[in-house]
């Protein structure tokens, strides 16, 4: 599968896009709102904006009062305060306003509130559902399919979850989401590797190293596919790369492994056997 191929999907097999969508919610890279193509710039009060995107992760789930006040406020003990109130209102009018019908839905049960999302497109869900659907198809045996759905993953995975923005609850879904887009590189790698189409693999482990500098099996990759096609100064570069990202980002040295795949594609030896990675 070449890198042009691989980008021709079946949109049938793969969902609706978001153009078929009036309301459009993206959370991989900044954060927008979209309704009709235009987008949703005022949330009224400071916390209404932070309160949707929390909802939003949690979508179709009741997320108790207490929980909300943890996470938008963790510096308060008074988790009884008018504060909540005052967001939930804020993104109700926001909501109100700029839908007409269709798209979300925020409610209020028991002692939480729970947004659903019937009738809007959100790329974390779409994200979520597109590697669970290629993972079940690995799992069914069913490698074509499966690498259509990482790649629609890899697609959709257009920068880190909520860019730019802060807080102890964002870290941890962007660790997740970018941990969920690398699974999904690893397996089209793989599939690449396997297939010896070089250039597509080369693709794949950028598309890597963007989402980890220092992802020491992704530079040895591409270090045995250049010694493949001769190309040592290519060798001796990536090895580099991978040193000085190791040295300056984590303080270690690159592995034993690595040392040896260098000393044998320099000496011009057939290429060690490398790791490859399932989805998991």
């Amino acid at each position: 599968m070449s890198v042009q191929e691989s980008v021709t999907l079946d949109p049938d097999s793969l969902g609706q896009g978001e153009s078929t969508f009036p309301v459009v919610a993206r959370c991989l890279s900044q954060f927008r709102l979209e309704v009709d193509g235009q987008p949703v710039s005022h949330w009224r009060a400071g916390k209404a904006r932070a309160l949707f995107q929390y909802l939003l992760v949690n979508r179709g789930r009741l997320v108790p009062k207490d929980r909300l006040h943890e996470v938008l406020w963790p510096e308060r003990d008074d988790h009884g305060s008018s504060s909540l109130k005052v967001a939930v209102h804020a993104v109700r009018r926001v909501l109100t306003e700029v839908q007409d019908g269709d798209g979300f839905t925020l409610l209020h049960q028991d002692r939480g509130y729970l947004l659903r999302t019937d009738g809007a497109w959100v790329d974390i869900e779409e994200f979520e559902r597109a590697f669970e659907q290629g993972r079940a198809a690995w799992v069914a045996k069913d490698h074509d399919r499966a690498i259509m759905w990482f790649q629609r993953t890899a697609d959709l995975y257009t920068g880190d979850f909520l860019a730019g923005e802060t807080g102890d609850w964002i870290t941890e879904q962007r660790q997740w989401m970018r941990g969920t887009a690398l699974r999904a590189l690893s397996a089209l790698r793989t599939e690449t590797l396997e297939s010896e189409d070089w250039p597509a693999a080369m693709h794949w482990c950028r598309r890597t190293l963007d989402l980890d500098p220092c992802h020491e099996a992704t530079y040895q990759t591409l270090m045995m596919m250049h010694g493949e096609l001769g190309e040592l100064g290519r060798v001796l570069s990536w090895y580099e790369v991978c040193r000085h990202r190791l040295r300056t980002d984590l303080g270690i040295e690159p592995s034993e492994r690595t040392e040896r795949l260098l000393a044998a594609l320099m000496q011009g030896r057939s290429r060690m056997p490398l790791t490859s990675s399932r989805p998991r």
